[in-house]
């Protein structure tokens, strides 16, 4: 009766799935939105039977995918499902919700990684070389006109190719990125959903309690300093260091982030302030620096305890 059940369940989810996946690759708007659902029939299934059932219930994923979709479908279909199985196993061992958003962009990251090596190896798709010839193609565009326009500027040539190369040097971290939006899109999905059917999601800590490990402000400060020595522009150390930097210095803007939110509460001043604060910083990025070195200051020297002395 029991194995019954859960087949019947995972016909239900799988049916979900088959949908959802239609509506993403067949409906450009509204497909955008539905994407985000993809990863939910298998969390949910997870944390009600398992993650061996969740795998199984991954694996004949692949059948709706390929029969209704195409090939092409397969790596989005890889993607969500197992992100969805890990998140929905950490979150029934009743894992907190950054350590489900951690996991969860981990599993995200590891999928991308996955998927753009096969398209190299399989396919000779090089989505590095992709960005740089669609990149390439904007800046000559660019230069023709302003060779009509008789405004030709070597200053300009230098500044668009160096600009050229910093966004395929950092395009690392731009999948880490994309993996932590994708994690944290599918929790914020989940939750109202693990709520209505009366599911345990574990702790919930507010966003006010976060502190990061202080360790990463050595590592923050470590690369920095070695940012500074001279590195041959285009190395494996050099991009493995611009990369980690980027990564650390947006943890340090969470962590500032995280300490006006904390500050706020404790003023009792409500959150519409705080939210304000970070809307700002999107539009004015000079706040993100002075955010940035308040999280390097809570981290540092614990304003949250000086708070309460």
């Amino acid at each position: 009766m029991k194995n019954a059940r859960v087949l019947t369940e995972g016909a239900v989810q799988l049916s979900i799935f088959t949908v959802l996946l239609l509506l993403s690759l067949y409906m450009p708007v509204f497909g955008m939105v539905t994407t985000f659902f993809l990863a939910i029939p298998f969390l949910l299934f997870t944390m009600r039977h398992t993650y061996k059932n969740g795998l199984f219930l991954l694996a004949t994923s692949f059948i709706p995918s390929i029969w209704f979709g195409s090939l092409f479908s397969v790596p989005m279909t890889f993607m969500f499902a197992s992100s969805g199985v890990v998140m929905g196993h950490v979150w029934r061992k009743q894992g907190g919700k950054y350590t489900v958003l951690l996991v969860g962009t981990l599993s995200f990251l590891v999928s991308m990684i996955i998927i753009y090596a096969s398209s190299v190896l399989f396919f000779d798709i090089h989505i590095g070389k992709q960005i740089e010839e669609m990149m390439q193609q904007s800046f000559q565009s660019a230069q023709n006109i302003l060779e009509k326009l008789g405004q030709t500027n070597g200053q300009f040539e230098q500044a668009m190719k160096q600009t050229m190369d910093i966004v395929i040097d950092l395009l690392p971290t731009a999948f880490v990125f994309a993996a932590a939006c994708f994690a944290f899109i599918t929790q914020q999905v989940a939750v109202p959903i693990l709520r209505r059917l009366n599911m345990e999601i574990g702790n919930w800590q507010p966003f006010r309690e976060l502190v990061l490990p202080k360790s990463l402000l050595w590592y923050y400060l470590a690369v920095m300093l070695l940012l500074f020595f001279p590195i041959e522009h285009g190395s494996f150390l050099y991009i493995a260091l611009l990369n980690l930097f980027q990564i650390l210095q947006l943890l340090m803007t969470i962590q500032g982030f995280s300490f006006i939110f904390y500050w706020m509460y404790y003023k009792k001043m409500g959150r519409k302030g705080a939210i304000a604060t970070v809307v700002l910083s999107l539009f004015f990025p000079f706040l993100l620096h002075l955010v940035r070195i308040l999280g390097i200051i809570d981290l540092g020297f614990d304003l949250r305890k000086k708070l309460k002395d």
